[in-house]
């Protein structure tokens, strides 16, 4: 044993001198065990779950009973009636102001009459509906409690491929679970679930409940919001999507400060650019996305837009493809005045479009479109 230890031998006065080496200090550069890694989603779960919560949505129906279930009966259709039904639905959600907001998805308290929401130290509270933004997925509730503990944003534009995330929720009812995984992509879109789709990818392990709850990084930052599922079982297969944090803090933002989202709207509709589109239009790339058609009375159609053109440029930055087009949309302000460049038939136009709030119809409905 005391070879191992031996750094180096010197004779003084006669006598033999050992130097033994002291325990060598650990490699600040050493690689992370895999305990070292379990341990850091242990405490990432310390911190994040104090500040997700269960929502219990409760949507009544009127009672109704089909009168020719009863070849007797003597009454009309109009006159039958029956208790009324309670449907209950769950989902999660994430604190965001100490104060007692609550984001969660559009889709868990859409329609619902009551909505209860149980923190993670097993208190329940009513909460009220503050606002909504359909087109995002995301809805902003309201409780009367005090000095909860708000979870801290984190940038998702930051956020790698390949990136540990953990995702937080209450998947089938089961309160304060937690899974990991990877952002296995980014920029998800045109899956039909919302009008503005810039989806976050991941196989952390995303099941029905869990809409609502936070996805973080391993800093304990909230880098998305869980929003779906692409599965064919209706449990999760390793493709879950999640709203990123930027998106949800602009519309929790908005929400607070006026109790909407006003978003920019043009008053069009867009298709990607093929290979073979671009071939037929001699357009010199595959870049840009064509309109497909608008509204005449819109903002782009009042700036002279047509259906066919493709947008290559709009505010100064050129457009790839329809993700991008839509998000650089999103960040525009309602009465900003935009300037585009568009390819028609071989020429290049230049437009001017003030983009305005999203229309709407005498009955109420949100006009189509970008």
């Amino acid at each position: 044993m005391l070879a191992l230890a031996l750094v180096g031998c010197a004779m003084l006065r006669g006598r033999v001198h050992v130097e033994v080496a002291p325990p060598s200090p650990a490699r600040a550069d050493a690689a992370p065990t895999l305990e070292d890694v379990s341990q850091q989603f242990v405490d990432v779960a310390a911190k994040v779950s104090p500040g997700v919560v269960s929502i219990d949505a409760i949507k009544v129906v009127a009672g109704y009973h089909h009168p020719f279930s009863d070849p007797f009966a003597p009454f009309s259709e109009g006159e039958v009636f029956s208790p009324e039904r309670r449907i209950p639905s769950v989902g999660s959600g994430l604190i965001v102001d100490s104060e007692g907001y609550i984001l969660t998805n559009h889709h868990v308290v859409n329609g619902v009459q009551e909505v209860r929401v149980t923190l993670a130290d097993d208190r329940v509270a009513a909460a009220r509906w503050v606002g909504s933004d359909p087109a995002s997925d995301l809805a902003l509730l309201k409780i009367e409690l005090k000095d909860l503990p708000a979870l801290p944003w984190g940038n998702s534009e930051e956020l790698k491929t390949g990136q540990f995330v953990l995702a937080f929720g209450s998947p089938f009812r089961m309160r304060g679970s937690v899974s990991h995984g990877i952002v296995s992509g980014k920029g998800r879109h045109d899956l039909g679930i919302a009008d503005f789709e810039n989806f976050i990818q991941t196989d952390a392990a995303i099941n029905p409940g869990n809409s609502g709850g936070p996805l973080c990084n391993l800093k304990g930052e909230v880098v998305g919001v869980n929003t779906a599922i692409l599965s064919k079982s209706g449990g999760s297969q390793g493709i879950g999507l999640a709203i990123p944090s930027e998106v949800a803090r602009a519309v929790v933002e908005d929400i607070v400060k006026k109790g909407r989202v006003d978003r920019a709207w043009l008053g069009l509709w867009v298709e990607p650019v093929t290979a073979d589109l671009a071939h037929d239009l001699r357009l010199p790339a595959a870049r840009g996305v064509m309109v497909q058609g608008g509204y005449r009375s819109g903002p782009a159609g009042r700036a002279g837009f047509q259906a066919g053109d493709v947008i290559l440029e709009m505010d100064g930055q050129a457009v790839e493809d329809v993700r991008h087009f839509r998000s650089l949309l999103a960040r525009l302000p309602v009465g900003k005045r935009v300037d585009f460049m568009a390819w028609r038939a071989g020429r290049v136009l230049k437009f001017r479009v003030k983009t305005e709030v999203r229309a709407v119809d005498s009955m109420g409905r949100p006009g189509r479109g970008l």
